[in-house]
């Protein structure tokens, strides 16, 4: 069974997370199979961890007053990808980054709103009607100058250089985390289903 349906309707291109016993959780083969993910996404209910990189890369997020995105690592004792933390750092800047990685708290929709993170609230029952007004939108327009427009955004936005020093002593910081006795405990309190005991170690 895949974990990731894809199928078009009428010039649109829908992509579905198939894998509600595990509630969709990330894994290698998921991932794969979104390497071409979508340009505007549904976000119904609560994001969290590495699912939340997922939905800030889309074009466009909508979601509803039910949607709330939580970053969590620090839950479980574990680093953070780079790429991850530059685009949330681009999006909602570094005290509200901050505060979502060290509290691992939800962000509630209309705070996400707000931020920038979603681009519209609607009702639950209006969500997919209103995405497809969108996508409809963009299908009506001219799809060579989206294509480069989106290829030009996507530069800019990462047009913040990084020196290889820079990247080396992020990469040392990643490791002190991935290497620690916390981040063990963390993946065992996971699997155990218990509240980690961190020590800082």
């Amino acid at each position: 069974m895949s974990l990731v349906i894809t199928e078009f309707k009428d010039k649109i291109g829908w992509i579905t997370m198939n894998n509600d016993a595990k509630r969709n959780a990330l894994s290698f083969e998921m991932l794969c199979n979104l390497i071409d993910a979508p340009v505007i996404a549904m976000a119904e209910g609560s994001i969290w961890g590495g699912a939340c990189n997922i939905a800030i890369v889309c074009d466009i997020l909508i979601g509803t007053k039910n949607t709330s995105l939580a970053i969590t690592p620090a839950k479980i004792g574990v680093p953070y990808n780079t790429s991850g933390i530059l685009q949330i750092l681009d999006i909602v800047g570094a005290h509200t980054a901050k505060e979502m990685f060290f509290t691992a708290y939800p962000v509630p929709a209309e705070k996400a709103f707000m931020l920038g993170i979603l681009n519209h609230i609607v009702p639950t029952e209006e969500l997919e009607a209103f995405t497809l007004n969108i996508a409809e939108r963009i299908i009506s327009n001219s799809p060579l100058s989206i294509e480069v427009i989106k290829k030009q955004l996507n530069i800019l936005g990462n047009a913040m250089p990084l020196t290889p020093q820079t990247f080396e002593l992020i990469d040392m910081l990643r490791n002190v985390a991935g290497n620690s006795k916390d981040y063990y405990e963390g993946l065992k309190a996971f699997y155990e289903k218990r509240k980690p005991e961190f020590k800082g170690e």
